[in-house]
C-alpha cells in the first residue's frame, strides 16, 4: 500500500512506515517518527458498526481490530497491542478487513450545538461605519445558516460589554446586562449579576421540562435559546445594534475596545449556564475590528503615540534585555497572553471553540489571543476589512454544520515498541480517563513534545482539513514483525447530535537494524518535512517559556534546520569523503533537502516584513491544515501556460525557480494564502493591445481565461479564502512571486543577464537552492 492510498483509506500518513528494532538505530535516522492524522478526511473509507460491536482489550483498553489474532474456535482473541488473551462474546462481529471503523454509541448530546456571537461595535468615520454595516450583515447571514435547534447567545462590546437577552422575560421587555470593560470578572460575579443559579441547585428543582431546560434553567434560557425561537429577537438586536464610540480625541487617541473582557464574559456566561460538570459542542464567534485598548487583555494603550508592539519589541521583552522601552509597555504582551490562556483552559473544559473573524487594517492582538484559537480548535479569518470580498466569502464558510465535528476528543494507543511523545496541532492535552491503567501510563514517553504527558487530547471542533501530528518514541523491540498505533476519535455529530466513536488502526513494520533498504522503502519524505516544520513552528511559538534561555528565534531555527539537514544527508547519502562530485541521494530522500530549503525561507520561519499578528495567523493555519495544504505553504505550486505551446490542455507544472519566468508565459502561483496570476511581458503587451478582443485571436482570449478559471476553482474550494492577485511582469505586485522563486539567476551570480536570454534576474541577496546544496554537500563530505 502506498502512502497516498493509506491517506485516502484511513486519513493517516507516517514518516517512517518501517522502523529498526533498536531505539539507538532509529535515533541515527535524524527524522522523527510521527504520524499526521486527519480524522474527517473526505476520502476516508469508514465501516459503520453498531454499539454492540465495540470490543476492547481488558488489559490495555485497545479496540478489536483486523490485526488481532482470533483462535480457530472463535472463542478468544489476542490483542495486537499488548498480547493479552480476551474472550470473544458469542455472535460478536469481528472487523477483519476494515482498518477504520465508526461505532454508533447509541448516546446523544443532551443539548444542541451552542453558538455565542461576540460582536465588536467600535467603529467611527464613514469608512468604518460602512465596514460596521457589512459586519452586521455578515452576522445576520451567519445566523440564517444555523440549524433551527441550535442554541444562540449574543454579546456586543465597545468600552463596555453588553449581554443581550435573546428571549424576553416575563415582562415581555428585552433587557441587556452591561459589564464594565475594565474589570476581569469571576464566575460568581457573572452568575450573580445575571441571576443564574448554580447547576447543582437547578438540578434539584422539580421540573417536567425537557433535559435542556433542566440543564440551563429558566434564567439561562433567556441568554441561550434555539435560533428558531429567538429569531425575531435576534433580528431586532442586530438591526438596532449601534456603533459604540465613546467621546475621545480622534487625532491622539484610539477607541476604547474591551475585546478581552467580552471574551471573558462570554466564557463565564457559558460556564454559568451549562454548569461546571457538563460539556457541550459549540463555538464562540468573535468579530474583532481593532486592537484591545481597554481592560484585561489589552495590547496597547489608548494613546496613538504608543505604537503597537512589533516582533522586535516582543523579542526584547522575552530576552529581558531592555526594560520599560520607550513606546512599549512591557507587561502588556505577557499579561495578555496569560489572560487569554486562562480563557482557553475554561473553554476547553466545556468543549467550546473560539473562531476569530478579524477585519482590520491594523493589528488586533492575535499574537496575544492565539491560545483561544490554537488550543480550542477554532477557525481563524483575518482580512483588512469586514467589507472585503475575502471576509464575506470566508465568513459564509465558517458555520458549516454538515462537516464540523463538535466536542471532539482524540486518544492514541500504541504497542510496547512505541511511546507517545505528544501532539502538535490545534488541540489541548487532557488527562486520560484511563491513566491509572499501567499499559497506558507506560506508553507515555518521558521526553515530551508539544501537548505532551498524556495519550488524550481535546480537539473541540474538527473540520475536514483538521490534522494532528502525533510524535512517537521508538523503543527497543525484542523481535522483528509489526507494532501498531490506534487512533480513537470521539465526536458529536452536528446533524443529529449523536455521539460517535471512530477507531483507526495502523501497522508499522519492525525490521532489522542493518536493513537500510527496507527503511528506505518505508520513508515518506513529504510527511517527514511537515513533522519537522511543525516541530520548528512549535519552538518559535514558545514565546512565554519560563526560562528565556530556552527560547529560539528565527535565526536559531534556521541553524537547527541546517544542522538537521546535514546530519540527514550524512546518514543517507552515498559519497566519497572529500569528493563533492560523488555525493548522491536516492529518489526516496532527494526531495527533502529542497523542501527544507523552501521551509527556511517561508513565512513560518522568517518574520521579516510581517507583523506578530500575521505570523500567528500563518502558523495557526499551518498547524491546522492537512498534508497537501501544508506542503503548499512551505513550497508553493507553480503552473505554466506557454503561448508558444498552448493547445487548450492542462497547464504544465514548472519549478519554483526564476528560470521558469518567460515573456511568453502566464504563471499561476498558489501559496495557500495567495493565488497569483503573473503575465510575462509579451503576453501583457498583447493583452494591452487588445488582441484578445479581436475575432481572429480567439485562441489568445482562451489562453488568457484558462489561468483565471483555474484560479477561481482554487478560490472556491479553499477556506479561508486566499488573496487573489493579477499582475504583469515588472508590476509592483509581481514581488509576491519573485519572493517565492528560487533565485537561480540573480544579479550577484549572473549579472546583467536580463532579457537577453529570455530569463529574468531576481534582485535578491538570498542564496539559491543550487548554492545552498553545494554548501550542504561540502559540509557532508568533509565529515
Amino acid at each position: 500500500m502506498d502512502f497516498e492510498q493509506r491517506e485516502d483509506i484511513d486519513g493517516v500518513r507516517c514518516s517512517w512506515n518501517q522502523v529498526p528494532r533498536s531505539a539507538l538505530q532509529h535515533q541515527r535516522n535524524v527524522v522523527p517518527l510521527g504520524m499526521l492524522y486527519t480524522p474527517m478526511n473526505h476520502g476516508v473509507e469508514v465501516t459503520q458498526a453498531p454499539a454492540e460491536a465495540m470490543t476492547t482489550c481488558r488489559q490495555c483498553q485497545a479496540f478489536l481490530n483486523p490485526y488481532c489474532r482470533v483462535d480457530g474456535t472463535g472463542a478468544t482473541w489476542t490483542c495486537a497491542m499488548c498480547g493479552f488473551h480476551n474472550r470473544l462474546t458469542p455472535g460478536q462481529t469481528i472487523p477483519l478487513q476494515a482498518t477504520t471503523v465508526e461505532y454508533a454509541t447509541g448516546r446523544s448530546s443532551r443539548v444542541p450545538p451552542v453558538y455565542v456571537y461576540v460582536v465588536d461595535t467600535c467603529f467611527e468615520g464613514d469608512e468604518d461605519l460602512k465596514a460596521f454595516q457589512a459586519l452586521t450583515d455578515s452576522v445576520f447571514e451567519s445566523m440564517r445558516s444555523l440549524p433551527e435547534d441550535a442554541l444562540v447567545g449574543f454579546i456586543s462590546y465597545g468600552q463596555n460589554v453588553q449581554v443581550h437577552e435573546v428571549v424576553a422575560g416575563a415582562t415581555g421587555v428585552q433587557k441587556n446586562w452591561v459589564f464594565n470593560g475594565a474589570k476581569e470578572y469571576t464566575l460568581e460575579e457573572v452568575s450573580q449579576n445575571l441571576g443564574i443559579l448554580d447547576s447543582s441547585l437547578r438540578n434539584k428543582q422539580p421540573s417536567a421540562a425537557p433535559a435542556g431546560d433542566s440543564i440551563f434553567g429558566v434564567v439561562g434560557q433567556r441568554f441561550l435559546s434555539p435560533v428558531a425561537t429567538a429569531e425575531y429577537q435576534l433580528d431586532t438586536i442586530i438591526q438596532t445594534l449601534r456603533n459604540n464610540a465613546f467621546p475621545h480625541c480622534t487625532k491622539t487617541q484610539r477607541l476604547n475596545r474591551c475585546t478581552g473582557a467580552a471574551l471573558n464574559v462570554a466564557s463565564l456566561l457559558l460556564r454559568a449556564v451549562i454548569g461546571a460538570t457538563n460539556t457541550i459542542g459549540g463555538q464562540i464567534l468573535a468579530y474583532v475590528g481593532g486592537a484591545c485598548t481597554y481592560g484585561p487583555g489589552m495590547i496597547v494603550s489608548q494613546s496613538l503615540k504608543d505604537p503597537i508592539r512589533s516582533h522586535h519589541d516582543i523579542e526584547r521583552q522575552n530576552t529581558q534585555i531592555v526594560q520599560n522601552a520607550v513606546g512599549f509597555n512591557k507587561p502588556l504582551t505577557h499579561e495578555a497572553r496569560k489572560f487569554y490562556g486562562t480563557i482557553a483552559e475554561r473553554l476547553v473544559a466545556m468543549g467550546i471553540s473560539v473562531t476569530l473573524l478579524i477585519g482590520s487594517y491594523d493589528q488586533v492582538g492575535l499574537f496575544e489571543m492565539e491560545a483561544i484559537c490554537n488550543r480550542t480548535g477554532g477557525d481563524l479569518v483575518m482580512c483588512d476589512s469586514f467589507d472585503s470580498t475575502i471576509f464575506k466569502q470566508s465568513a459564509r464558510m465558517v458555520v458549516s454544520t454538515t462537516q464540523l465535528c463538535l466536542n471532539a476528543t482524540l486518544e492514541v494507543r500504541v504497542g510496547d515498541s512505541l511511546g507517545i511523545q505528544g501532539l502538535l496541532g490545534n488541540a489541548t492535552a487532557i488527562p486520560s480517563a484511563k491513566r491509572e491503567n499501567r499499559f497506558i501510563s507506560q506508553s507515555i514517553a518521558k521526553l515530551g513534545l508539544g501537548q505532551s504527558g498524556t495519550n488524550c487530547w481535546k480537539c473541540c471542533n474538527v473540520g475536514p482539513q483538521s490534522t494532528y501530528a502525533i510524535y512517537l518514541e521508538k523503543r527497543d523491540s525484542t523481535t522483528v514483525g509489526q507494532t501498531y498505533v490506534q487512533f480513537i476519535f470521539h465526536y458529536q455529530s452536528p446533524e443529529d447530535g449523536q455521539l460517535r466513536l471512530r477507531v483507526t488502526t495502523i501497522p508499522l513494520q519492525i525490521v532489522q537494524d542493518n536493513d537500510i533498504a527496507a527503511m528506505e522503502y518505508g520513508f515518506d519524505q513529504e510527511t517527514s518535512l511537515v513533522l519537522i516544520a511543525r516541530d520548528l513552528v512549535h519552538r518559535l511559538q514558545a514565546q512565554e517559556a519560563k526560562d528565556p534561555q530556552t527560547k529560539v528565534g528565527s535565526e536559531d531555527v534556521v541553524t537547527l534546520l541546517d544542522k538537521r539537514l546535514i546530519d540527514f544527508c550524512a546518514r543517507f547519502a552515498v559519497y566519497n569523503k572529500g569528493d563533492v562530485n560523488s555525493f548522491r541521494l536516492s529518489t526516496t530522500y532527494q526531495m527533502l533537502p529542497q523542501f527544507m530549503y523552501h521551509l527556511r525561507r517561508s513565512q513560518l520561519v522568517k518574520v521579516f516584513n510581517n507583523s506578530p499578528d500575521e505570523t500567528s495567523y500563518v502558523r495557526h493555519l499551518f498547524l491546522h491544515e492537512d498534508l497537501t495544504n501544508s506542503l503548499t505553504m512551505i513550497q508553493p505550486t507553480l503552473m505554466s501556460y506557454d503561448i508558444d505551446n498552448y493547445s487548450g490542455g492542462e497547464p504544465e507544472p514548472v519549478l519554483l525557480d526564476s528560470q521558469s519566468l518567460s515573456p511568453g508565459r502566464i504563471l499561476l502561483l498558489d501559496t495557500f494564502f495567495q493565488v497569483l496570476i503573473f503575465h510575462g511581458s509579451r503576453v501583457a503587451q498583447w493583452r494591452k493591445a487588445g488582441y484578445h478582443e479581436q475575432e481572429e485571436y480567439a485562441y489568445f482570449k482562451e489562453f488568457l481565461e484558462a489561468p483565471k478559471s483555474a484560479a477561481m476553482q482554487l478560490l472556491i474550494e479553499r477556506f479561508p479564502l486566499p488573496r487573489f492577485i493579477d499582475c504583469d511582469e515588472g508590476g509592483s505586485q509581481a514581488r509576491f512571486l519573485m519572493a517565492k522563486l528560487n533565485p537561480s539567476t540573480n544579479y550577484a551570480s549572473h549579472p546583467n543577464n536580463g532579457y537577453g536570454s529570455g530569463v529574468k534576474d531576481v534582485l535578491t541577496d538570498d542564496v539559491s537552492l543550487q548554492s545552498f546544496m553545494e554548501q550542504v554537500q561540502k559540509k557532508v563530505v568533509a565529515k
